[in-house]
């Protein structure tokens, strides 16, 4: 059978063309019916506007036959790497890779899922498709539908603090509070951070002081702003910065702000000019800077790593279900699927207000 789901043709140009579907669910996979959907503002506008991205981004959606997301994450064999030259856009492309659905068909030798499940996919936005078994996480109850889309984007933040050596009680400090860096927040509280929230946009502070009162919410324009900070973390000032933002100066402000010995974590893609990151504070205070990504992208099964990008998106799932974790913060704005290209529109036109927009399939 075919049936049609949405693609980038041209920078800011949707249309709707047919993508076929087996007759039977392959042993090992299930069919998935999508409920809602998320766009990842970062990735996705990118796609949208048609702006320069590293080439493998573009590529991984330019496949435009492939439902659910492939290879993300998996750690390549050891080379000597070229840098990371940008590529022009490649459309047609496909779009999407945070949803929620409903298992409406089972394959052969599938043990753990049934019709009827809900289950989380790193897919496409298309109304149905075929998953392998691994690649569809259950969905606890407790969790509503509308939550389910956030669960792997926090994983970002998750991997980020792991990478910085966190552990509970320790001063973390979040700058830029989009949905990779607020996601970065709601997780850094549930897991036991003192926590401080950098970011110059107010709607973006005031939904974060909203989601996380126990948190320091401050613009680090304002006035007053270091004080601020140091009369609530000293005398040890911030162990840990998550840095989500874009440009040189968010990660001159890490670099500022951390305490001696500190982590710098970036996980914002940066332009190759990042401004004067190794100065006199970065020898002064032996601080380490860290690049992450995230966890492997691979069958739990397998256990080739500790942590898999499906086991963690299944722990965040967890923490929301045991009320320590609210993803729902991160919702904004639902459309129909059907307006997708409006939703697109709106939030290019609104894009810091708009963080956290679904599209629903039902």
């Amino acid at each position: 059978m075919k049936v049609d789901r949405p693609l980038i043709v041209a920078p800011c140009r949707f249309e709707w063309a047919p993508v076929a579907i087996p007759d039977n669910v392959e042993p090992g996979k299930v069919r998935i019916r999508t409920l809602v959907s998320l766009i990842s503002p970062g990735t996705e506008l990118r796609l949208y506007r048609g702006e320069p991205m590293v080439e493998e981004v573009w590529d991984s959606f330019a496949d435009i036959d492939a439902a659910t997301t492939e290879g993300m994450g998996v750690a390549p064999e050891y080379r000597i790497t070229a840098r990371n030259q940008p590529s022009g856009a490649k459309y047609p492309v496909n779009c999407g890779y945070n949803l929620v659905g409903e298992v409406v068909e089972v394959g052969e030798g599938v043990r753990s899922l049934a019709e009827g499940d809900r289950v989380f996919a790193l897919a496409r936005h298309q109304p149905i498709f075929d998953a392998r078994e691994w690649q569809a996480i259950k969905v606890p109850e407790g969790v509503p539908t509308e939550a389910g889309p956030f669960a792997y984007l926090p994983t970002l933040g998750l991997h980020a603090l792991r990478r910085g050596g966190f552990t509970p009680g320790l001063n973390v400090a979040v700058i830029g509070l989009g949905l990779i860096g607020f996601g970065a927040a709601l997780v850094a509280d549930a897991i036991g951070a003192y926590l401080a929230c950098l970011e110059i946009s107010p709607a973006r502070r005031r939904r974060a002081a909203a989601a996380l009162p126990g948190a320091l919410v401050l613009d680090p324009t304002e006035d007053g702003f270091e004080d601020a900070l140091m009369e609530r973390f000293q005398p040890f000032g911030i162990d840990v910065v998550v840095e989500a933002a874009v440009g040189p100066a968010p990660l001159d402000l890490g670099m500022r702000i951390l305490d001696d010995q500190g982590r710098m974590v970036a996980i914002a893609l940066h332009p190759e000019d990042v401004g004067p990151l190794l100065s006199a504070d970065f020898y002064n205070k032996q601080a380490s800077i860290l690049g992450t990504s995230n966890a492997p992208y691979q069958d739990p099964a397998e256990r080739l790593s500790r942590f898999t990008c499906a086991a963690n998106i299944e722990f965040l799932l967890e923490l929301h279900s045991k009320g320590r974790l609210h993803l729902e913060a991160m919702h904004t704005d639902t459309y129909p699927a059907a307006e997708i290209d409006v939703a697109f529109a709106d939030l290019d036109a609104a894009e810091r207000d708009m963080i956290g927009v679904l599209l629903d399939w039902r």
